[in-house]
């Protein structure tokens, strides 16, 4: 199995920490348990010079230190719809690169390029030079395809059977996504957008799949053939996310989708405007509800975990740093920890953050979502009665229903 995260950022682009260079970003990667990682925001010049410098080029691909990397890149399209594109080789990254340089002002400062190209457009230049490509978040209401489009295909037009995967972002799950069957020929992927190398970032939503190889070549086999298969997206709760319930941007206050209809999307409590969230709009897209395995484990980075059982209002505390390292140090990567790893064996090193897993892993959570752009609240319970309690105590909030 292959561990992997196919969408970070480099320091090149804006708000991305300096430390995202590639050294640090194999190093952390190990310890996160990631085999194969997107080198992201290939096409910025200073940004391929370091990783084409950097990275080992071998026969089945590249690699530094025993992680391997794919070359990657997001970029914006002129309806500030997102895009992931993975590359062959950098020859490809080059004649990409002349391709879109006369259609963007920023390619060559900025990670994240904005170009003036419609989706059709963009997939359609990717598709010819024999890259992969698909949706970036795409149920993330401001730069996700449906907080703009009802459909893959008003996006990507002719280029939409040729599209490879979708991204869920950190706003969906598999379930969610399954609901609209344009999605039923698409890959799932759950990748981090990691903007810093450290474990509660880098590989915060991952992938376990079954690969030919770690490589290129393995994801095109992937998405494109029968050979290969994701078992598993590991991921964010997506009520956790500050647009998951519809919800004022000014107050925060949060609305069924019923209401905020009723409501001619006017808050109530202060006037302001209320977004609609990413629940809501898969609720008007969805043409079925179905019959899915669940693939999808809602897991925060053991960082987070870590962070809650001690109470503490940062994963980057001392305190969490020294039991993060200790657990990593005798149990061995991060991803092992969280998904494979017996909870008894985890109680040798750690009980209370071993007992925080359990619950996770068990679902023996209570989450109240997020909306207008506040994350949700995860609370720990300590008993299945107690969950119980909470919800029906917060039942209203659960349920982003406004009482007035």
């Amino acid at each position: 199995m292959t561990d992997f995260d196919l969408h970070i950022h480099s320091k090149h682009s804006i708000g991305v920490s300096p430390d995202m260079e590639i050294p640090v970003i194999s190093g952390e990667a190990k310890k996160k348990g990631l085999d194969l990682v997107g080198a992201g925001d290939i096409l910025n010049p200073g940004w391929r010079k370091h990783v084409k410098d950097t990275l080992k080029h071998t026969e089945t691909g590249f690699e530094h230190q025993g992680v391997k990397f794919v070359l990657t890149v997001e970029v914006e399209d002129e309806d500030r719809v997102h895009h992931l594109i993975i590359f062959p080789d950098f020859e490809t990254v080059e004649n990409v690169y002349r391709a879109f340089e006369e259609f963007s002002n920023d390619i060559d400062s900025e990670g994240r390029p904005r170009l003036d190209l419609d989706g059709e457009e963009i997939a359609k230049i990717a598709k010819e030079n024999g890259c992969l490509i698909g949706p970036c978040h795409a149920l993330t209401p401001y730069t996700g395809i449906y907080g703009k489009k009802d459909s893959l295909k008003q996006c990507y037009g002719e280029q939409t059977s040729k599209l490879d995967f979708l991204e869920l972002g950190l706003s969906a799950d598999s379930k969610m996504a399954s609901k609209i069957s344009d999605h039923d020929d698409l890959v799932f992927l759950s990748n981090s957008d990691a903007h810093s190398p450290w474990p509660h970032r880098l590989g915060r939503e991952f992938n376990r799949a079954k690969l030919t190889e770690e490589n290129f070549a393995g994801l095109n086999n992937l998405f494109n053939t029968e050979q290969g298969e994701v078992t598993l997206n590991v991921g964010l709760d997506p009520r956790e996310g500050k647009y998951h319930c519809s919800g004022c941007n000014s107050c925060h206050q949060k609305y069924t989708l019923e209401q905020a209809k009723g409501f001619n999307w006017n808050c109530q409590e202060c006037s302001g405007k209320i977004k609609k969230g990413v629940k809501d709009r898969v609720k008007e897209l969805a043409d079925r509800e179905p019959e899915l395995e669940n693939k999808y484990l809602k897991l925060p980075p053991l960082a987070k975990i870590i962070q809650y059982t001690v109470g503490h209002a940062s994963p980057t505390t001392k305190t969490v740093e020294r039991k993060y390292e200790k657990l990593v140090e005798d149990l061995g990567a991060e991803a092992d920890i969280l998904v494979d790893i017996s909870i008894g064996r985890i109680a040798e090193v750690d009980s209370d953050v071993a007992e925080s897993i359990r619950k996770f892993r068990e679902d023996i959570i209570v989450m109240v979502p997020g909306g207008g752009g506040n994350y949700g609240e995860r609370i720990i319970p300590e008993d299945r009665e107690h969950m119980q309690d909470i919800k029906e105590r917060r039942n209203s909030e659960i349920q982003c229903r406004y009482n007035n």
